[in-house]
């Protein structure tokens, strides 16, 4: 709805307002795999604890930079030595649609990679999908690297899901959406280890 005029948005936004809450249907609540695991990755970031306001910088009304974030994996959950790589997918679950928007998808994060910063995901090499950071994007709603939140005005507030996933087997490199992400962890349920999230809230008001 970013092209339309900001007083037929806000009437959308009010009309629809009552049609959110995908939970059910983010990456972590679908999987049958991840809905096994208790979410033992501990997410946070510096812009405040999980459910707070995201400051506009990170959304696409200011400069869409990616928030900062980091986690840790308790050793006692799972052996820092049985974890590859990380997998991080950002979703709205507040969206007026049947399922929530990607906004991010980042695959290929090292095991010694436990934070995340605008910087980081900057294209390196666009042809190899490949981030500054170190490892590389998958599809989003906007086929970009980085959507950040504009929810619809006078929708009321949404909320945005960062999940952080351990695995212990590399994921192959290729364009991941989500449903691809969904089927290679039903066929790969062993290299599943663990899970976490921290939850970002926007809102746009006419």
């Amino acid at each position: 709805m970013d092209k339309l005029p900001p007083r037929i948005e806000a009437f959308l936004g009010r009309l629809l307002r009552n049609k959110r809450g995908r939970d059910a249907k983010l990456l972590t609540r679908t999987s049958p795999v991840l809905q096994a695991l208790q979410p033992t990755v501990a997410v946070t970031s510096s812009v405040g604890p999980s459910q707070s306001p995201l400051p506009a910088e990170y959304t696409q009304v200011g400069a869409n930079r990616f928030p900062p974030l980091s986690w840790t994996v308790p050793n006692d959950s799972v052996p820092a030595e049985k974890i590859h790589s990380y997998v991080l997918i950002v979703e709205d679950a507040d969206a007026p649609l049947p399922n929530p928007i990607v906004h991010g998808l980042y695959y290929g994060l090292a095991k010694d990679k436990t934070s995340i910063s605008s910087d980081d995901v900057a294209v390196a090499d666009a042809s190899k999908r490949a981030l500054q950071g170190g490892f590389q994007y998958g599809v989003n709603w906007h086929q970009n690297v980085w959507s950040g939140p504009r929810p619809v005005l006078g929708h009321g507030s949404h909320r945005y899901f960062f999940q952080v996933l351990a695995l212990g087997k590399a994921l192959e490199e290729k364009p991941w959406g989500k449903e691809e992400l969904l089927q290679w962890l039903e066929k790969e349920k062993e290299s599943v280890l663990a899970w976490g999230e921290w939850v970002g809230t926007f809102v746009r008001e006419p």
